[in-house]
């Protein structure tokens, strides 16, 4: 999803954008790992939202990533320490950027 939320962008669609952001880092582990269950626990995520300068909502967006860890992965293991942080641009355009750092299982 792309566009500077604030402008082209509600809080709402800047939430969904965080929540497909989260969505695409559980098909990458699927994708590496083979199996979520590999997961222990959700660390940390460090969202970036391209948003307008005087935006100040950048949480409420993050949580649309947070909220998905939670419900994917239980309170217990799905939460987790966050960053949000507002820029005035992401590469592509994007709407939300997201770093993040799991704790895994070993493999069997």
């Amino acid at each position: 999803m792309v566009g500077k939320v604030g402008e082209d962008l509600t809080v709402e669609q800047g939430y969904e954008a965080a929540k497909l952001v989260g969505l695409n880092l559980l098909a990458t582990l699927q994708n590496n790992l083979g199996d979520l269950d590999r997961v222990k626990r959700v660390v940390k995520l460090f969202g970036l939202v391209n948003c307008t300068d005087d935006f100040k909502q950048q949480p409420a967006v993050m949580n649309g990533c947070s909220d998905l860890m939670v419900k994917v992965f239980g309170a217990e293991n799905g939460s987790h320490v966050r960053s949000a942080v507002g820029t005035n641009a992401l590469p592509l355009g994007v709407a939300v950027e997201v770093e993040a750092v799991f704790e895994l299982h070993p493999a069997k």
